[in-house]
């Protein structure tokens, strides 16, 4: 990692988190406080959000291209595409844990097999 240790960064990143009182919060009320802050700031163009998701994912890709797997620009990277996808479900209505959830029964019955680490589905 550039900048110092894994260790480094991981106790970094729980003094951040409880620096700002967000270590106890549960994803529930994370959640709660993404939409609120996008909804205070007027984001409300999926068709922007959607922009936003793609150079977030694209920062990850930027970052794992580059073998930079404990990076803070990636945990950035990784936050951030949360919070965008988080935001742009909001803006279309729909509910963050019934689309997990909706999205996990379709897969948790799901057979195949896992080829260089990655899952390929029976067809």
């Amino acid at each position: 990692m550039r900048g110092g240790t894994e260790e480094d960064f991981r106790g970094w990143s729980i003094i951040g988190l409880m620096s700002e009182n967000l270590h106890n919060k549960d994803l529930d009320e994370l959640v709660d406080l993404i939409i609120e802050w996008a909804e205070e700031r007027g984001i409300d163009n999926p068709i922007l959000q959607y922009a936003k998701v793609n150079e977030e994912v694209g920062e990850i890709a930027h970052e794992l291209t580059r073998d930079r797997k404990n990076s803070m620009e990636l945990v950035d990277a990784l936050g951030d595409s949360f919070v965008t996808l988080i935001i742009l479900t909001s803006i279309l209505g729909f509910d963050v844990k019934g689309v997990i959830a909706s999205a996990y029964s379709v897969i948790k019955d799901r057979k195949g097999k896992t080829v260089d680490g990655t899952f390929i589905k029976d067809e």
